[in-house]
């Protein structure tokens, strides 16, 4: 089984102020979903490297540059269970 991230409104770009779509012009709920789904890339200061599923791997887009507090537009979280 893929684990991935939701591709719900909730990490959609086109879901603005936290309720309306602006490609539908609808009011939609997070966890509603539909083919327009465009990920939504958002940095914060706590995704850094080390919660980074690509950190010191092949798939790391900066592995020279990767460390503790660096981000990147290439951030993929780390799933804890």
């Amino acid at each position: 089984m893929d684990i991935k991230l939701a591709s719900c409104c909730g990490n959609c770009d086109h879901h603005v102020k936290g309720q309306l779509c602006n490609v539908h012009e609808i009011v939609t709920a997070e966890t509603q979903g539909c083919e327009s789904y465009e990920f939504r890339a958002v940095l914060s200061r706590e995704s850094d490297c080390l919660k980074c599923a690509k950190f010191q791997t092949n798939n790391c887009a900066h592995p020279n540059k990767a460390s503790e507090g660096m981000m990147c537009t290439v951030f993929y979280p780390r799933i804890v269970a």
